[in-house]
Parts: structure tokens; sequence; C-alpha cells
């Protein structure tokens, strides 16, 4: 039996179709089953003895409930307690740090975690790409314009500070380098309609990829279009966040207005140099979600398989590259295709912070 919790969310709606291919049933649950009697548990995360009543006779349970910074290791501590491995879209670098006292490896129990988009989908990209040969420099963005679930909205406003990443830092020397790059505003980049702004930001996630592959020069740009969500943003990053639930609905209603009459559009661009020259990489969907849930799938598929040995772990270490690009190259409305070595990502020099970081940069 696979749990899937949040079945009913934009990524777990996009997971379940994959997971019921993996040869085991599905038992689904949401907070609030959108039909009754469709066979969806309703179960809220809140409530021990109900979460525990879910989790009992599963194999793997697969958390899609948000957001992340709530659910923090509630539905991990279930899972496995029921004797159940567990996956997670999100998780990150607090959950890892919660469930380290556990010992799973001991316990012959496997976690995985960051199994979703950014981070998940965005630390395998490098590999793919270093795959083909040793990569000494890095450089990537993420971002577009596509609705964004209130949970999702909330775990991103939050991703500053959640000790996931760290604003205006790049990898230098092989080393995190603090403050050292600077947002490039007004800028067009290849894949991307019309103006954007490139926020630099350095996830763990990254910091890993690079020191696993031995890059030396790693930058990371989070790209927001020009438009009403983008000035949100700086406004609420540059004053702080005081209230998580109206920021998140701002964010939401932004992006609302900038997509009218416009289809939405996310990418990732990663770019991978070396001896062997120059390889991009770039990712293309409608929104996160679908790619997203190839990665909760293909983890799932993974511990399944016994490929993933006992212990916690982030998916961007324990997949298999190949078979993700594979995943991915079967969804419709996604896009892997790789770009001409010259392609010219992001002028560098305009990114590089100097001496000092410019005021209202954050």
């Amino acid at each position: 039996m696979i749990g899937v919790l949040g079945a009913t969310g934009a990524v777990g709606r996009a997971a379940v179709p994959g997971l019921a291919g993996l040869g085991l049933p599905l038992r689904c649950a949401a907070r609030r089953p959108p039909v009754p009697g469709d066979g969806t548990w309703a179960v809220d995360l809140r409530d021990p003895a109900r979460l525990a009543e879910f989790c009992a006779g599963c194999r793997v349970v697969v958390n899609c409930a948000g957001p992340s910074y709530e659910v923090l290791d509630t539905v991990a501590r279930a899972a496995l307690d029921a004797g159940a491995d567990y996956v997670d879209p999100a998780g990150d670098d607090p959950l890892h740090a919660l469930l380290a006292p556990r010992d799973l490896a001991s316990r012959g129990r496997r976690a995985v975690l960051s199994a979703g988009l950014l981070p998940g989908l965005s630390g395998l990209l490098p590999r793919m790409l270093a795959g083909h040969g040793q990569a000494t420099g890095l450089l990537a963005f993420a971002g577009g314009l596509a609705p964004l679930t209130p949970a999702a909205a909330r775990d991103f406003l939050l991703s500053a500070s959640a000790g996931i990443g760290e604003p205006l830092a790049g990898w230098s020397g092989g080393r995190r380098a603090p403050r050292s790059l600077r947002p490039v505003r007004d800028v067009r980049l290849p894949f991307l309609p019309g103006e954007a702004t490139a926020y630099p930001y350095l996830p763990t996630e990254i910091e890993r990829a690079a020191a696993l592959l031995g890059v030396r020069e790693a930058r990371w740009y989070n790209v927001f279009p020009t438009g009403r969500a983008e000035r949100v943003l700086s406004a609420l990053w540059n004053g702080g966040v005081p209230d998580l639930d109206e920021a998140a609905a701002r964010l939401m209603e932004a992006i609302r207005l900038d997509l009218a009459g416009r289809d939405p559009y996310h990418r990732i661009v990663v770019q991978a140099s070396g001896p062997a020259g120059t390889r991009t990489l770039v990712v293309a969907s409608t929104d996160g979600y679908e790619p997203a849930a190839a990665v909760t799938v293909a983890a799932t598929a993974a511990v399944l398989g016994g490929t993933v040995p006992a212990g916690t772990h982030y998916a961007a270490g324990v997949l298999e590259p190949s078979e993700v690009h594979a995943l991915l190259g079967g969804l419709p409305g996604v896009t892997l295709t790789e770009a001409g070595p010259e392609l010219h990502l992001i002028d560098v020099e305009r990114a590089g912070a100097g001496r000092t970081v410019e005021e209202g940069d954050l």
C-alpha cells in the first residue's frame, strides 16, 4: 500500500497517476475530500490518531500536504512509527535535521526528502550534465509565471529564512561566498518571454551538488518576470513579512493579475562548464507541479525498488538522474531539452556585487 497525503493538492493530483502505476494499491487522503464517498480518506494532520490510522499498513507514505514549515516531521514520525518508509516532495533541511536523531539507518527505514522541484529536480539537473564529464562551473536560473497554491506561496515567502539557502550568495573557490552577488534587473533571459529580474540565491541543495561534483564556481538565480508579482515580492522582502497569510494572498493576487491574457509557464535552466565544454539543460513546463510530481514518483519507485539505502536522504543525492530524465520525457506539457554549447545565460558582470551590496537588494 502507498499512502498519499495531500492527494487533492497541486502536487498530489499530479503525482497520483504515476504512483498508481508502481504496482501497489493507493490510499489517498485530503483534509477535506472534494467528493464524499469516492474513497479518499479525510485526514487532518493535527489529529495524531487519525494520521496513525491512515499510515497503518502502508509500505510507503508520500506526503504532498503542506505548507512544509507547518508540517515539519508530523507525517514523517507517524509513517515511520507505523513501519512505513517516507517520501516528501518538500521537507528540506529542517526536516532532515529533525529526523537525524531517529537514526533511520539502524532501524532499516528510509526517508527521501526534497523529492520535488526546487529543491529536488534542481539538484538532479547538474548531475545529469556532469554525467558526461567533469563540471567546474554551474550557472542556473529558475522561475516563471504560474499560479501558486496557498501552501506553496507561504513556503516560498519563507524560503529566505527557512535554512534552505542564502540570498545574494554564490559559490566561489569551492565554498559559499556570502553577499557576493546582487540582483540583475530588467534583463532579457533565454527561454523567458519579456523582461525579468534575477535574484541571486544559493540553495543548500546547490551547495551539496557543487561539493559533490567538485564545482569551483556556481551561481543560482530565482527569476521573476517584470510585473506586479515581482514588485510585491521586492516590497515584502525589503520590508519583511509581518503577516504570512496576508503576504501570500497579496502574492497570489498579483500573479493572477499578471497572468491576465497570458499563458502560464515555468523554466529551470542549468548550464555546466568544464574541460569538455559547456552544456545547457532546459526544463520547460506550464507550471512546476508536473515535474515536481515526476521526482516524487521516481523517489517512491526507488524506495520500493530497494535502490535507496536505509537512512535519511535528499532526493538529488540518491535518485538516478537518467531515470528522472526518462520520466520527464514522458510527461505531456513538460519538455527537457539541451541547448547549444555557446548559449549566453546571464551577464555575470552585472551580477557581481563588488565591495558592497546596494541598499534594497535583499
